[in-house]
């Protein structure tokens, strides 16, 4: 059985309170006593808990990781659980602990936010996902993965969305598509908005005409598209040649909606996506796809967060680079 306070107390024939002292370098504790009681706790494998200790010195060494939605859906995205891997490398390898805020039905995020800022637990929070229009409005120090319109001075980590969106059209227009619809724009998150606006960039910059009936919908993350919507814009004789989705996962659905209608990827219809996942890797045919280093903006939105705690002034706003994965999912339009 593991040992307690009591236990190493009853065994130095001190108090409980007296070895906390003891353990925590209390200079009311004579030195000898100090290593005494230190030793004893060794020997018998005590091990003082995290979040007592942090309750009694009014600091923390635990930070609060908020998910954009409750943790089976967040999880079942593949882009959380890779962040989520980069933040916890981090986490221990800074002597950091995390602790997992997630809504329920009926929460919003800032419900989650004032939960673990009114537990006293967490020293700072991360969140994993930019909402627009949302202001935490939190008196602990903060870092967002991603970071919505007007909230210039807020801390984040994100990939330049904006970037990244006019790339992926622009991939498409070079290889002669003039038909573009984007799949998976959501109003809520910043991402979907920043990507929007790039595809939309690389359109008028071709001198290419923006189609509002093609600029389709999704609940970003859980992949739920107005399935009757989307088949109806292929049933056309005029619809897209090559689309921008939001995710491979939406690529994926994508090819089955296309298949059903007798249509194929990339002969009839070409996709290019984002997250590049395993799924997206395996799936025929394999999806082109952009790297958007999910691992990188966990680790980065770590450091920042222990960095800002420990007194620096790191840069307000870190921008981690994406790649461009080429596979078979991309043809050159039919003349």
């Amino acid at each position: 059985m593991k040992a307690t306070i009591k236990d190493v107390a009853k065994a130095a024939g001190v108090s409980p309170s007296t070895v906390s002292r003891a353990l925590q370098n209390n200079p009311r504790i004579s030195e000898a006593a100090r290593s005494r009681i230190r030793q004893i706790a060794e020997d018998m494998g005590f091990r003082p808990n995290q979040i007592a200790r942090s309750l009694v010195n009014r600091e923390t060494r635990v930070i609060g990781v908020v998910f954009p939605a409750n943790l089976s859906q967040s999880l079942a995205h593949p882009f959380y659980p890779q962040v989520l891997q980069g933040l916890g490398q981090i986490a221990a390898q800074r002597k950091h602990y995390m602790l997992l805020g997630t809504g329920q039905e009926g929460q919003s995020t800032a419900d989650v936010i004032r939960s673990l800022e009114d537990s006293g637990y967490v020293s700072g929070l991360i969140l994993l996902a930019a909402e627009e229009g949302f202001d935490a409005g939190c008196s602990l120090p903060a870092v967002t993965i991603g970071r919505p319109d007007g909230t210039e001075n807020m801390y984040c980590v994100d990939n330049n969305n904006i970037s990244v969106g006019r790339e992926a059209a622009q991939y498409l227009i070079d290889r002669g598509h003039e038909k573009l619809m984007l799949l998976g724009w959501d109003s809520q998150y910043a991402v979907t908005v920043h990507r929007r606006i790039g595809f939309e960039q690389a359109l008028k910059d071709n001198g290419l005409p923006l189609r509002e009936d093609w600029i389709v919908p999704t609940r970003f993350l859980d992949n739920h598209t107005d399935q009757s919507s989307l088949m109806s814009i292929f049933r056309k004789e005029e619809r897209p040649t090559a689309v921008v989705c939001m995710d491979d996962a939406q690529a994926i659905t994508l090819t089955a909606c296309l298949g059903s209608l007798g249509l194929t990827v990339p002969w009839d219809v070409s996709l290019i996506s984002f997250n590049n996942t395993e799924a997206g890797r395996l799936h025929m045919p394999a999806l082109t796809s952009f790297d958007v280093n999910p691992f990188q903006l966990g680790s980065s939105a770590m450091n920042m967060m222990l960095d800002i705690l420990s007194g620096q002034e790191p840069p307000t706003c870190i921008e981690v680079p994406f790649l461009l994965m080429e596979r078979d999912s991309v043809a050159r339009a039919h003349k």
